[in-house]
């Protein structure tokens, strides 16, 4: 798995992001290429920032991380609740389990292969 997420991090994105154009439409969605990027970026920095928790009710927690270890992709159309803070100063929400390293990690992979699979780039 290690092998895995360095190959997808260190150039499936470079690779799948060379293909984009600020024109690239999505296949489906509302985002733009801009806000895309800046969706990943602000997604990033949660993780790098001392912010590495999942806006995830606990009830829900252990089937949310259950699924960052199956092949199953994230489901289009799903939309992010509207009170999450983007503030990395003052953290997300109070309801939320944080996630380790390789969780983080698996995360994102997902993250990363939605939305590059939205503007058909993998």
């Amino acid at each position: 798995m290690k092998r895995e997420l360095n190959i997808f991090f260190t150039t499936t994105i470079s690779s799948s992001l060379k293909k984009l154009s600020e024109d690239t439409k999505p296949t489906w969605g509302t985002m733009t290429a801009k806000k895309m990027l800046i969706h990943l970026m602000q997604s990033s920095k949660m993780m790098h920032l001392g912010n590495a928790k999942l806006v995830i009710k606990e009830k829900h927690i252990k089937k949310a991380i259950a699924f960052l270890y199956t092949n199953k992709p994230i489901s289009r159309g799903i939309e992010i609740p509207k009170d999450i803070s983007y503030n990395f100063n003052d953290g997300i929400a109070e309801d939320i389990e944080e996630l380790n390293a390789e969780q983080w990690l698996l995360f994102q992979k997902k993250h990363f292969t939605h939305h590059l699979s939205q503007f058909g780039l993998l």
